[in-house]
């Protein structure tokens, strides 16, 4: 089982140790960024998918369910009726 939902992540040992280790040296960054597009330049997939990662966000996945009917709820009760109560609460813990 995973955090809660809503709970934040605040122990980040890695990100803390190369912020420290930046800090130190400064321009190394700049030289990573620069291998990253080196590489993408050189046609290398990986190195191209992760720039454009980097730069638009991660591609949102899309489902079709084009199967599955849509019906508009008028009301709270015909959620109820529909999903009943374990429904509705894990409906609610997933976020939709």
């Amino acid at each position: 089982m995973g955090r809660p939902i809503g709970s934040v992540n605040r122990e980040k040992p890695f990100n803390d140790a190369l912020r420290m280790a930046l800090r130190s040296r400064p321009l190394a960054l700049r030289r990573v960024a620069d291998q990253l597009l080196d590489k993408a330049e050189q046609g290398n997939l990986a190195y191209i998918h992760e720039l454009i990662d980097r730069l638009d966000g991660k591609a949102v996945q899309v489902v079709d369910r084009q199967d599955v009917p849509i019906h508009e709820l008028t009301d709270a009760e015909e959620l109820w009726r529909n999903l009943g109560d374990d429904g509705v609460r894990k409906a609610a813990y997933r976020g939709g």
